[in-house]
């Protein structure tokens, strides 16, 4: 059975820590590339980094984003 939007965006904002809460959206989602995770976390939670709008994501800003969502 596959997890609701909303129970896997609320699975995300209570894990305890970004590993955790990467294991949801790898269980939940095929992402390829953080580039796909950093675009999966602006679109459901609606965060940035701001100054860095124009540069590749990679795996420190994925995770700096993953943080925001779980202490917002």
């Amino acid at each position: 059975m596959e997890a609701s939007r909303e129970v896997i965006k609320t699975l995300i904002e209570l894990a305890p820590n970004v590993d955790e809460a990467d294991k949801v959206i790898n269980e939940n989602y095929d992402f390829k590339s953080v580039r796909e995770k950093v675009a999966f976390l602006k679109g459901m939670f609606d965060v940035n980094v701001v100054g860095h709008e124009k540069d590749e994501p990679d795996e420190m800003t994925y995770f700096a984003m993953l943080d925001t969502v779980i202490h917002m």
